[in-house]
């Protein structure tokens, strides 16, 4: 009798909750630890920079392209977008605009995902996954995800594991955690045979400046000497910070020490430290992949849901109603 009490007042408290919904698309974890970098928004470094890095290491990564970014400054050209496709590199959606998909419409969302498919295939690459702009997503977007792309890539800070969710695919930031933290969670993914998605954006590299000599202009190539290295400079509001600057890395490693030189300003100045080499960090973490783990494979997004055995139905998909 109390058994059947029991029983009662749970179908009670189900139905009374609208019953409790699956989670959607979930699939099996993976088998074997894989790791996958993606690098958001099409900044043209994907192609200057990251390209390289990744051959040196035999691998290759994903660029996640807003369309609307597309030949502005700074962000990659359609012969770069075909450059990264010729060196094995996969190229993911993520929207036209960038905008935050929850602040739109549905119709505002399918044609956001619609048109950045649209436009990239337009220019000759195959197009079947999507990173979700600020990493957010809703119920609703993910249904219209489902109808252009193979999966998307949502969520932060975690691994892919055991079981996850087509549609809302894990990741963590490499800038964020810094090389060491990165590091480990290599190791736990390997440890834990998960899947680890690494996002991050524009390769850039940030030093501390002494003795500086009038005044570096944005976009101007900047020299190192002794050690060789040349750079990008760049400066907006984000690069405001008085003794600092940031630059696109293009070649050598710069060292404490080295006179600075901006070709088009005539500037000076002594390089004080280098505060972060976003480039090094990559090019380290993946030599640490390749050496510590052998039969850790580096893939990327489309690639890894083949070693899982996720059906590849992007051929039927992308046909706005």
């Amino acid at each position: 009798m109390r058994y059947l009490l029991i029983m009662t007042l749970l179908a009670v408290f189900v139905a009374a909750c609208g019953g409790i919904r699956p989670r959607e698309n979930v699939v099996p974890g993976p088998a074997i630890p894989l790791v996958t970098f993606v690098f958001d928004d099409g900044f043209d470094t994907d192609y200057l920079v990251a390209r390289d890095v990744f051959a040196e290491q035999g691998a290759v990564a994903c660029s996640a392209i807003a369309t609307d970014l597309i030949d502005r400054p700074g962000f990659l050209e359609p012969v770069q977008i075909i450059g990264l496709r010729d060196a094995g590199w996969e190229i993911m959606g993520h929207t036209a605009s960038h905008r935050n998909l929850r602040a739109l419409s549905p119709a505002q969302v399918e044609d956001e995902l619609f048109r950045s498919k649209t436009i990239l295939e337009g220019i000759g690459v195959m197009v079947k996954n999507l990173v979700y702009p600020y990493n957010k997503s809703s119920g609703m977007i993910r249904a219209v995800a489902r109808k252009y792309y193979r999966s998307a890539r949502g969520g932060v800070d975690t691994f892919n594991r055991d079981v996850f969710e087509q549609y809302d695919l894990r990741s963590v930031s490499n800038k964020k955690f810094g090389l060491a933290k990165m590091r480990a969670r290599v190791d736990q993914a390997y440890a834990e045979r998960d899947w680890l998605i690494i996002h991050g954006h524009q390769i850039d590299v940030k030093i501390t400046l002494t003795n500086e000599t009038g005044a570096f202009t944005r976009g101007e190539q900047l020299v190192f000497s002794p050690s060789g290295a040349r750079g990008r400079h760049l400066r907006d509001r984000w690069f405001l910070s008085a003794g600092y600057l940031h630059y696109i890395p293009l070649a050598g490693t710069p060292q404490p020490g080295d006179r600075v030189t901006g070709a088009s300003s005539g500037a000076v100045a002594r390089l004080g430290k280098v505060v972060y080499n976003y480039r090094a960090e990559i090019s380290e973490l993946l030599a640490y992949v390749r050496t510590k783990y052998p039969d850790m494979r580096i893939v990327t997004v489309d690639a890894a849901l083949d070693l899982l055995g996720i059906p590849d139905t992007t051929a039927v998909l992308g046909k706005k109603p």
